[in-house]
């Protein structure tokens, strides 16, 4: 289809063009006309008369949101007349992405990000960078990290101004600060080797020239200064130097000089509120204090400070209410941060992502809470790839403009912003959301991502995995031939201008990923049967079967490091390399000491002799048979691979 874009100007043209040239339309003289009006109330709305397109909206990005609806209802070619609204229910709302756990998602990926949040209506694009941006005369202050320099953060801040999407730096000024605070020149920047040394003059200086260096290239007079999680804080050096404090002052102290900072510099600044909680729990939780708590802070917050309450986790209603009526004890500003869910495992967790987003932002709504957020979190070295929060980040979008999500409606816009549906996508979901898990994998079960990394010898959760009674091999051998088949039929529309978007490389990492699970899967369990038995014939077949296994782990190293490279920064990826090459190392020695067994040269493998125990039980929950296994370190030995 054509399309006259003349009533546009400035940079609304120029995204707008991108915008059609993307989903296949041009751009010409002749083309339907477009024009978009401002309006006071919150209302998005399309209109199209069969010949042109009335777009209206508070805002740039209800423009571009607009344009996609409107894109979505003529795909049918009829060029029928019709009217579509939307209610805009949030003054602000937008994404976070973590730029931090070893992924330094690099320009271009956020250039995506940043038309994704424009496309689907989100004003707003947090970068959380722990010390991956530049300090000046702090050399170590992300060295070998990918840091962004003034320059890459200004050309973002540029962009994204160009959409209508609003870039906010997102930092540590507490605790999260264990990757610079390594280093032996911070020493007396310390108090614990992941918070600040708080009430010293080394500490504010360097405060304000990470709040100075990060904030100058944005546009945006919002900071978010982080400070959460600092349950150490005056226990470590600090109680040493000054004997035990009132934990309630030294967070009040600090923030009082963060604070000071910020309005010296014109920053509107906003911190995670969980630390206010968790110093008021006598269990130190973030989520148990009753309705009737009254906080009683040594002193008052200060006025212009936004608490953001962020909670990924209950699938619960009432606690959402329960704890923004807690919030608004402590001031009226208050955001919520809901979970995309794309941090537990080495595959996204959209089933737990999508009740919980519901639940939070429900609440929101009714109890008037305007200014909203999702956080991409990638702990334990950005496993998942980046681009799988897509799915994630357009439910939530959706939540902001519906109360309810229509799924229908919600494939539309994946489709068109991602060029794969809503089942495709519940696919990736699969990997997690296996036999043995709570509903919405309530309790975060990530058996793809130990079932990858656990030696077949020293299975550590080899007895969670038997106690299921199922062979987990023939289900990620179904979900390798589902993806298979998708990208099959994927592959014969490659003309088509869907096969343009670079999810398809993800989804075939995915297929190599589901070959590898049905192989290795129950293999360790497999080994210690026939051994036990003493079947030397099933031994030599699982050898063979490990053989099998090399190369497609080689493969998926690969794929993994292709699409890292299209979404971050080199630096981090060694991590990946050392974690997927261990699999690899691994799985050579087992072939080795079976074949030595085998032909009589070991008498015996202890390994195996070693009785098989379950990792974790649900006391709650007999039918839970799963578990949540942490992070890689966690997973791949009993012994210390982090530590001492």
């Amino acid at each position: 289809m054509k399309f006259n874009l003349s009533g546009i100007n400035g940079n609304r043209k120029e995204m707008t063009q991108m915008f059609l040239t993307d989903q296949g339309h041009e751009c010409a003289a002749d083309g339907m006309g477009i024009t978009f009006e401002f309006t006071e109330g919150d209302v998005l709305r399309v209109e199209f008369d069969g010949k042109k397109v009335q777009l209206y909206g508070k805002e740039e990005v209800h423009f571009y949101r607009a344009l996609h609806l409107f894109l979505q209802n003529i795909e049918d070619g009829t060029g029928d007349p019709f009217t579509k609204e939307e209610k805009i229910s949030f003054k602000e709302a937008g994404i976070m992405i973590d730029c931090s756990r070893n992924g330094t998602v690099d320009k271009p990926m956020l250039k995506e990000f940043i038309r994704l949040c424009a496309a689907s209506g989100m004003n707003q694009l947090y970068l959380y960078m722990e010390d991956v941006y530049e300090v000046p005369g702090e050399s170590y202050f992300g060295a070998y990290r990918g840091k962004y320099n003034y320059e890459d953060l200004k050309e973002l801040d540029d962009y994204g101004n160009k959409a209508g999407v609003e870039l906010i730096p997102a930092i540590q000024t507490l605790a999260h600060l264990h990757t610079y605070l390594r280093w032996p020149k911070t020493i007396n920047l310390r108090d614990t080797e992941d918070i600040l040394m708080v009430g010293t003059k080394d500490t504010e200086e360097f405060v304000k020239k990470m709040i100075q260096s990060v904030s100058r290239p944005f546009s945006s007079k919002k900071i978010h200064v982080g400070m959460d999680e600092a349950e150490l804080l005056g226990l470590g050096k600090y109680l040493r130097n000054n004997g035990f404090q009132e934990r309630y002052g030294i967070m009040t102290s600090h923030l009082d000089m963060v604070s000071g900072i910020c309005r010296e510099e014109g920053l509107e600044m906003m911190l995670w509120s969980d630390m206010f909680f968790r110093l008021k729990s006598p269990t130190g939780d973030y989520y148990d204090l009753p309705d009737d708590t009254e906080f009683n802070l040594p002193g008052k917050l200060p006025e212009d400070l936004t608490l953001v309450y962020w909670d990924y986790y209950h699938h619960d209603r009432e606690i959402y209410d329960k704890n923004i009526r807690l919030h608004r004890k402590l001031t009226d500003n208050i955001r919520f941060a809901g979970g995309g869910w794309t941090w537990n495992g080495i595959a996204p967790n959209y089933s737990k992502a999508k009740k919980t987003l519901r639940e939070g932002m429900a609440s929101c709504r009714e109890q008037h809470t305007d200014k909203v957020m999702c956080t991409f979190w990638f702990d334990n070295g950005t496993e998942t790839p980046v681009r799988t929060a897509f799915y994630s980040a357009l439910y939530f979008a959706q939540l902001c403009y519906c109360e309810e999500v229509h799924p229908e409606e919600f494939n539309d816009w994946l489709f068109q912003l991602t060029g794969y549906t809503a089942e495709a996508y519940h696919l990736l979901d699969a990997f997690d959301h296996t036999p043995g898990v709570k509903k919405d994998n309530e309790n975060a079960d990530n058996p793809s991502k130990y079932l990858l990394y656990q030696d077949v010898f020293t299975g550590l959760f080899d007895g969670q995995i038997a106690g299921l009674g199922l062979d987990m091999g023939l289900y990620y051998k179904k979900l390798a031939k589902q993806l298979k088949e998708l990208l099959r039929i994927k592959g014969k529309f490659s003309t088509d201008t869907q096969s343009k978007f670079p999810m398809d490389a993800v989804f075939d990492y995915y297929k190599t990923l589901a070959e590898i699970l049905s192989l290795k899967a129950m293999l360790g369990i497999e080994i210690r049967k026939a051994y036990h038995a003493g079947d030397r014939e099933p031994l030599a077949l699982l050898a063979d079967r490990i053989k099998m296994l090399l190369p497609k782990v080689s493969c998926l190293k690969e794929k993994r490091e292709e699409i890292w490279f299209s979404e971050c920064r080199p630096f981090g990826y060694e991590v990946l390399d050392i974690r997927i090459g261990g699999v690899m190392v691994r799985l050579e020695s087992a072939e080795k000491r079976l074949r030595r067994y085998l032909e009589g040269k070991t008498r015996c493998l202890k390994e195996l002799e070693e009785p098989m125990i379950l990792y974790q039980e649900d006391p709650e929950d007999e039918n839970h048979k799963l578990c949540m296994g942490g992070f890689w370190q966690s997973m791949v030995s009993a012994g210390n691979i982090a530590g001492i």
